[in-house]
């Protein structure tokens, strides 16, 4: 594997947002974080069965993009897999691991295996320095990192910081009011906007279900985390690493060649005419609201002092309208209701498949919440609406 990686080419205006809406001092990190263990609160998830059920799956990587001469490099990349499973398990998951790094000549330098840029740092332990001890169960720490990364401990130490975020339970379901008209809305605005994935799947850009597959988190079919033999996310990159990373920067190849659509341009039209009010709070990574001209805050931030942002939401909101959210930042709603805010979700809840549309209900919406089912291109033709109404009054 060479770094830096050719990614793609870009035209002068893709390269034009990548210098003013991504990088910062000429470069981009790209960063993401999951953590998936066995718990009987995501048992059906997780298949945990009783108190011996502990197995534990945790992720992190940064990748770090630069553009010269219209292409779009990654010029480094981290990624870090710690891995607890039943102390067979673990044997027959970390000898195949092995065993790659042998067939795909990897040379083994003390405890680094190396090949070309990249290293893969293997930490095999019967009890984990950041974990109480489990009996039956061993961890190993797999660290892959270009040999420009030299930031390993500080980004370890990043990772289990975060931990104290604890397991993400679901939230309980309870009986919003629905809607199916733009004049419902008119009593709640000025409000303030969330926006999740659905205006970004719109836009071409990858559902974070994809992403969920390309790092092996959880199947996007039935939710399950990938854990043991079916978490072969390692093998991927120790056989074909730079179709591997390829694919991990695929997501920011495609936000780069994505452009604002309707929606993004009727939501800038709505804060112009003060329709819309105070910071957008985004789960997105696209920037496009950005290139849109209004002012952002992303909330996919993964540092321990910013990952639970405290909110302050502008005087006049009435409401938070979330467009295309389902279980995302959803403390930002709490936080609002709070301020006595109403939560308006727009949302389809649901997709089309093969086989017809799945639904997919909004896992936060609540009492008193009100849903109007609306994909963000077709609220945004509603909003016209609104748009034309104000400019005859």
């Amino acid at each position: 594997m060479i770094f830096p990686l050719k990614v793609c080419k870009l035209n002068s205006d893709e390269v034009d947002v990548f210098n003013k809406n991504y990088a910062t001092n000429g470069s981009f990190t790209f960063e993401g974080v999951w953590f998936r263990s066995q718990n009987e609160v995501n048992k059906n998830l997780s298949l945990w069965k009783d108190e011996t059920s502990n197995k534990r799956r945790t992720i992190h990587f940064r990748h770090t993009f630069r553009v010269c001469d219209n292409e779009l490099l990654m010029t480094s990349s981290y990624l870090y897999l710690s891995v607890r499973l039943e102390n067979a398990d673990l044997d027959k998951y970390l000898n195949k691991i092995k065993e790659a790094l042998v067939n795909n000549n990897y040379t083994l330098n003390g405890k680094i295996y190396e090949k070309d840029n990249l290293k893969i740092k293997i930490t095999e332990y019967p009890h984990h320095p950041k974990e109480p001890f489990i009996e039956g169960y061993k961890t190993v720490d797999i660290t892959i990192y270009s040999d420009n990364e030299n930031n390993l401990d500080k980004y370890y130490e990043q990772v289990w910081n975060l931990q104290v975020k604890g397991i993400r339970e679901k939230d309980k379901r309870g009986n919003p009011t629905y809607i199916d008209n733009i004049e419902e809305l008119k009593a709640y605005l000025p409000a303030q906007i969330e926006l999740g994935c659905g205006p970004s799947i719109e836009a071409g850009i990858n559902p974070l279900y994809h992403l969920h597959e390309i790092y092996k988190v959880q199947r996007h079919s039935d939710s399950r985390f990938y854990f043991a033999e079916d978490d072969d996310l390692v093998l991927q990159i120790i056989s074909k690493d730079q179709d591997k990373y390829l694919e991990f920067a695929l997501i920011i190849q495609n936000c780069l060649h994505a452009k604002p659509t309707l929606f993004h341009h009727t939501l800038k039209k709505m804060y112009d005419a003060n329709m819309f009010v105070g910071t957008l709070l985004n789960n997105n990574f696209d920037h496009l609201s950005t290139v849109s001209g209004i002012d952002e805050k992303t909330l996919r931030v993964y540092r321990i002092e910013d990952y639970f942002p405290k909110i302050t939401f502008h005087p006049d909101a009435k409401s938070l309208i979330c467009i295309g959210t389902h279980a995302d930042r959803r403390f930002i709603q709490k936080q609002a209701r709070a301020k006595g805010l109403k939560i308006i979700y727009i949302d389809p809840e649901g997709f089309e498949t093969n086989d017809g549309f799945e639904e997919y209900p909004i896992e936060g919406a609540t009492d008193g919440d009100i849903v109007w089912r609306l994909k963000a291109l077709d609220f945004a033709k509603e909003c016209e609406k609104l748009l034309v109404d104000n400019k005859k009054n």
